[in-house]
């Protein structure tokens, strides 16, 4: 009787487990089916994180960057190679190659030799390990809002907003610190602001207030901590190659001398100088020139009225 009792149950967990597989390939099968009949959305797929090169041209020179050691760097031009790289820019570059969106996929090849894929204005290719991928760009469409696009032996139109996002130039690629290391806005204590007419001198005095030296109290706290943060958080929005005697002698006599105080008791000194050209350089102790936007210079050439409280502020507190 015992073992009638265990040749059923042995029976039982058999049918049960025969069950279960059938069921699990069953799905799977249903899965893959669903996945097969998926609308294509995207001209390929890759593993971000594998990506490790790709290569850009649509300019006279390609532009090639590779993962070494977990950093991106820029390979080619050969006179790029020393730049730092900007690894969020160069990241973001590999995302981009991921949302290639197809708007239309062609297969009316019969006038694929006016897609101007022929002789293509782009190419970009991308590496995920040693597989490649590889677009070519043709002419944009009537409607100038998409570019015909070749993958393979596969002909599609993709908005230009795709393609165009992947047109990543060396300045854009470049890491914009102007400092050897980031500086951390928690870090500043004191932002000092010597030009021509006058000397600001913006203190934190913890982290949620700021204050302006001579009207203490009196200081717009929005106005003090934003020139602060602007003023210490300073970023390069371009490169200067070729430095001019023009501004050389502009340096001479800075607009602007602004000297950062840190919480360890360091200290960093920039110059500002604006030119005819409507831009504004800066100059860093490492005396490398770069482009700085505007507001930068903005925040350093406002005179200390600015920072008062309006009287309707001030009387407000009073009350």
């Amino acid at each position: 009787m015992k073992n009638k009792n265990i040749i059923k149950l042995l029976i039982l967990v058999i049918i049960l487990l025969i069950i279960s597989f059938t069921a699990f390939y069953i799905t799977k099968k249903r899965s893959a089916e669903i996945a097969s009949n998926k609308p294509r959305t995207q001209i390929f797929e890759l593993n971000e994180t594998n990506a490790n090169k790709y290569e850009l041209i649509f300019e006279s020179e390609p532009i090639i960057v590779e993962k070494i050691n977990n950093v991106w760097k820029i390979i080619s031009p050969l006179n790029a190679s020393d730049y730092k790289v900007d690894q969020l820019e160069a990241f973001a570059n590999v995302k981009n190659f991921n949302t290639l969106n197809i708007d239309t996929i062609i297969t009316n090849l019969a006038e694929v030799k006016s897609f101007g894929l022929e002789n293509p204005s782009s190419e970009f290719t991308i590496w995920e390990g040693n597989k490649k991928y590889k677009i070519f760009v043709g002419d944009k469409t009537a409607d100038e809002e998409r570019y015909y696009v070749k993958y393979n032996d596969e002909y599609f139109s993709v908005e230009s907003i795709y393609i165009d996002s992947l047109k990543k130039t060396v300045d854009m690629l470049r890491d914009k610190e102007i400092f050897n290391n980031p500086i951390s806005l928690d870090s500043v204590k004191t932002v000092v602001i010597s030009a021509v007419n006058h000397t600001n001198i913006i203190k934190k005095i913890n982290r949620t207030n700021w204050v302006v030296e001579t009207i203490e109290n009196k200081t717009d706290l929005q106005k003090a901590y934003n020139d602060f943060s602007t003023l210490s958080l300073i970023k390069a929005s371009g490169f200067v190659y070729n430095v001019s005697p023009r501004i050389e002698r502009l340096f001479r006599t800075p607009d602007a001398i602004v000297i950062l105080y840190f919480e360890d008791n360091t200290k960093i000194i920039y110059q500002l100088v604006y030119d005819i050209d409507n831009k504004v350089y800066v100059k860093p102790e490492s005396g490398i020139i770069y482009e700085v936007d505007y507001s930068v210079y903005d925040a350093s050439m406002r005179g200390i009225e600015y920072y008062i409280k309006s009287e309707e502020d001030l009387d407000t507190e009073e009350i």
